[in-house]
């Protein structure tokens, strides 16, 4: 989390197909929210704009729905897999990154 925006970095291969799949789950899934704006691929991420404390349940739970979904439809050689952000100065945007980390350990 940074000023905002949460940075999920991908490993794995760049996968033209993996992208293009996770553009269309991301499509049928998304609807406007009122608690974060644009999702988005970003080199080698998933950028998503404009988050709002008090979001990280619901913004994780979209996002793990998505990826499950992607993953799901694609064989295993072609699936990234999601990393930590990194670490980020002290206040509101290093506690909401503490937050969705927690649900990844949790």
């Amino acid at each position: 989390m940074r000023d905002g925006t949460l940075t999920v970095g991908l490993t794995g291969a760049n996968a033209k197909r993996w992208r293009a799949r996770f553009e269309q789950v991301l499509a049928l899934l998304d609807t406007p929210h009122s608690r974060w704006r644009e999702v988005g691929l970003v080199k080698g991420a998933i950028e998503v704009a404009g988050v709002e404390r008090g979001s990280e349940p619901e913004l994780a739970h979209f996002l793990e729905s998505v990826l499950q979904e992607v993953n799901a439809d694609l064989d295993p050689q072609e699936r990234r897999e999601e990393e930590e952000p990194a670490d980020r100065a002290p206040g509101p945007d290093e506690q909401m990154t503490a937050t969705f980390r927690s649900f990844a350990n949790g």
